[in-house]
């Protein structure tokens, strides 16, 4: 109660409340507002300015009272009919003053939401991180078959992304992860850059979140090495075969042996025929809708078609069919499982991840893969026509200028990523550093995550308290740099051992290899 309610009725009501009430387990709170105690106000002569505002309060057993300029000191009373009893107890209020709330106030009036006005999610920009976790950024620092498990059943039920997800986590953005959708923004994803800026640990940013928003039979991945040096040495000579331990890698070719190369052009090339004649006139998108449907629909009789008496003896012979009061037939969930197991497993969307795409278009003299580029410059082509309408997406990192620029896989990608050059020293940003920009205009800055790097000590993990001044207030928290351990799985091998378990949990099917 806040001040006086008025009424005699009401105050006599309350104070048999205030005095009965406590023995019937209720409990009265009144608030009065006087001129704060002070030496030539006693403590008495407040308490008696309370009760002449608010009648109730001299009926209630405690009385806390309030002094100081910003009402930070606090006395905590008992009292007695004749009133407070002793000196009582001393305390202090963490409480604020009026101008305390008003620089308070000042110093975040700078500052706006970034986003459409009456938006309840908008952030506030925040400068982006020298280097950054992948594994961070997805949400996944404990990267667990059930945590994989929860977003792939999410996948599921998201109607704009009929057949499975594409979704990439590129990095760390100022307003939060930036996402490359391969399905709603794409269909492909060109990535450039200078030597050492990051393109082929990004790629494998790129594998590492597809696997981690799709599970295994609703997406595939098909890794292209375009430098025939790699995988030859250790760490990051490695190029895209360090991604081939996660489910979703059903081929990794390096641009080594004509022979495979051949192969490799061939059997892409009938792929896209495979799913174009599977498909139809229709796209991917659309066909799966269909299929969904289709799989929900219940088969409903024809007045006409035969005697019903017969066809529902003869359904419930069969012990497969439901046969309701209704003229709707259903097939039961032991029917159903058994048709899923017979059927062909579901078209999954491909990914063909590429590196070192100006390795192909323009091989070097005397490589071993020269004379087989061509028909693998022919088939990427192709997935960058036709991938759309068919389900097949297209990922591709090149270096800046040259003759790349101007093959199809450079001119038809919707989704654009620019890398900076590398700078050194240490308080210069990793390599990662870039912008996507989609083919609406949009461009946001990022830092990539990184992958491949050491899981963190665990001293990293623990709290820090740091001093904050209120013209700060309104400043991001600065993100620690994260100390990683010299031995120890990499953040990809964790996420590859977590996605090749939930894959197992789920019974995925497996996607055949084009090799």
């Amino acid at each position: 109660m806040d001040g006086d309610p008025g009424g005699s009725a009401l105050r006599d009501a309350l104070a048999r409340l205030a005095v009965a009430g406590p023995r019937a387990g209720v409990h009265v709170l009144c608030l009065a507002e006087t001129e704060p105690a002070s030496p030539p106000s006693s403590v008495t002569r407040t308490y008696e300015d309370a009760c002449a505002v608010t009648p109730t309060f001299r009926h209630c057993g405690a009385v806390a009272l309030l002094s100081g300029d910003v009402a930070a000191g606090l006395q905590l009373l008992r009292v007695a009919p004749g009133g407070p009893v002793g000196p009582g107890t001393h305390a202090a209020v963490k409480a604020v003053s009026a101008a305390w709330a008003e620089r308070f106030a000042r110093a975040l009036a700078p500052l706006r939401p970034d986003g459409p006005p009456g938006e309840p999610d908008a952030r506030v920009s925040a400068p982006l991180p020298q280097s950054t976790r992948l594994l961070d950024e997805l949400g996944l620092a404990r990267a667990t078959p059930a945590s994989l498990m929860a977003r792939w059943a999410d996948a599921a039920d998201d109607t704009e992304s009929l057949g499975g997800r594409a979704r990439a986590v590129l990095g760390a953005g100022p307003r939060g992860p930036v996402t490359a959708d391969l399905v709603a923004d794409g269909p492909h994803l060109l990535i450039e850059g200078p030597a050492g800026s990051g393109r082929t640990e990004l790629l494998r940013a790129v594998v590492a979140s597809l696997a981690a928003a799709e599970r295994p039979d609703r997406l595939a991945v098909v890794l292209l090495d375009g430098r025939d040096g790699v995988g030859t040495g250790a760490g990051h000579g490695e190029g895209l075969r360090v991604c081939t331990d996660i489910p979703h890698v059903t081929t990794h070719l390096i641009a080594n042996d004509p022979v495979r190369m051949r192969e490799f052009a061939q059997s892409l090339a009938a792929e896209l025929k495979r799913r174009a004649e599977l498909l139809g006139r229709t796209d991917f998108a659309r066909w799966h809708a269909g299929r969904e449907v289709s799989g929900r629909m219940v088969a409903q009789r024809t007045p006409g078609a035969g005697d019903p008496l017969a066809q529902r003896a003869s359904a419930a012979a069969s012990g497969d069919i439901e046969t309701p009061p209704s003229s709707t037939l259903r097939l039961r969930p032991g029917a159903a499982a058994r048709q899923r197991a017979g059927a062909a497993p579901p078209l999954p969307r491909l990914v063909v991840v590429v590196d070192d795409l100006d390795a192909l278009v323009s091989p070097a003299l005397g490589s071993p893969g020269r004379p087989a580029a061509g028909s693998v410059i022919r088939a990427l082509e192709a997935v960058a026509r036709e991938g759309e309408r068919l389900g097949v997406h297209l990922v591709a990192a090149t270096g800046t200028g040259g003759r790349t620029a101007e093959s199809e896989p450079a001119r038809l990608a919707a989704l654009r990523v620019v890398l900076d050059a590398p700078q050194p020293g240490p308080e210069q940003p990793a390599p990662g550093r870039g912008r996507l920009a989609s083919a609406d205009g949009r461009t946001v800055g990022f830092q990539g995550g990184r992958v491949t790097g050491r899981i963190p000590r665990t001293a990293t993990q623990r709290p820090t308290v740091v001093p904050l001044d209120w013209q700060r207030m309104g400043d991001p928290p600065a993100r620690r740099p994260v100390r990683e351990l010299g031995n120890g799985p990499t953040d990809l091998a964790l996420l590859a051992s977590a996605v090749e378990r939930a894959a197992r949990e789920v019974a995925a099917a497996e996607v055949p290899s084009l090799l």
